[in-house]
């Protein structure tokens, strides 16, 4: 791209150049017609001419000396004129060159901001996505549970948090090795995003754990009930088995304000629940009063 710009500029260089030559060359001949057509000259001529000659013979002299002298100038016009046209055609590939430079630069600098930008948001999108399932990460989520724990703060309503362990992944990974073990969390990710409510927010937190933030939570009901929809996505009878071995949850659930007054007290009340779960067996769901 630089170089296709530098190359474009040493054209318009050139052109420039040969521009100004020529104008100069026009000019020059336009002053030797002009040194031709001086009036005190052609008379200095003529009269060396009559004094020098007899009167016929300088009739026939003068009369060749003018035809001469009219070529001349004719010659000397025509030559100018050629230059006018190089100089009047190379103003117009100029100005043509010129157009074309300034677009090639307007499209390149176009195309350099336009692909700044989608760096910039790709940046963003690896800063705050998981790139395996395309959920918000952890950062993400720590951020929007401060904003939803500051609305509810002021609002004086409750916000749950679900934390969600996969049990099964690493069987997965072993009989069919890593690419099947991902494809299996890729396809987690987009039953949990089916079942999961308008407004809520999934993420994935580590290799096996993900988590649900619902704000205007109304009670553990609630949230037991959410849990159990998420816990029916993995083994729904209408889908395709996930794996050829088994694959279960273990889901703690933790409150704000009830079990924590900000979010990272929150996110750690539902991970000691999600602890508790696991410690239960399979499937289970925990709240934090029962990690307690």
């Amino acid at each position: 791209m630089i170089a296709a710009f530098l190359a474009s500029a040493a054209i318009l260089g050139v052109a420039v150049w040969f521009v100004i030559a020529s104008a100069r060359g026009y000019v020059a001949a336009e002053q030797r017609v002009e040194v031709l057509l001086q009036t005190d000259a052609v008379l200095s001529w003529l009269s060396s001419t009559i004094d020098a000659e007899p009167r016929e013979a300088a009739r026939e002299r003068l009369t060749k000396r003018a035809q001469e002298w009219l070529a001349e100038v004719a010659a000397e016009r025509d030559a100018a004129h050629r230059k006018l046209d190089i100089v009047e055609r190379g103003a117009a590939l100029l100005g043509a060159l010129a157009i074309a430079l300034y677009c090639f630069a307007y499209s390149t600098l176009l195309r350099a901001l336009r692909e700044r930008k989608r760096l910039l948001e790709r940046l963003q999108a690896e800063l705050n996505h998981d790139p395996l399932t395309g959920l918000p990460n952890r950062r993400f989520f720590a951020e929007w549970l401060s904003f939803a724990i500051a609305h509810a703060r002021r609002e004086r309503v409750h916000v749950g948090v679900l934390f969600i362990d996969i049990t099964g992944y690493a069987a997965v990974a072993e009989l069919h090795g890593t690419r099947a073990a991902e494809a299996l969390l890729v396809e987690i990710a987009r039953r949990f995003r089916a079942a999961s409510r308008e407004g809520d927010v999934f993420a994935r937190l580590d290799a096996t754990e993900f988590a649900l933030a619902t704000p205007n939570a109304c009670g553990t009901r609630e949230l037991a009930l959410l849990a159990q929809r998420l816990r029916d996505a993995l083994n729904d009878p209408v889908q395709l088995p996930l794996a050829d071995t088994p694959i279960g949850t273990s889901i703690g659930i933790a409150f704000f304000p009830e079990d924590a007054d900000d979010p990272a007290g929150v996110m750690a009340a539902a991970n000691a629940a999600m602890y508790a779960a696991r410690r239960a067996g399979r499937d289970h769901v925990a709240f934090n009063t029962i990690a307690a």
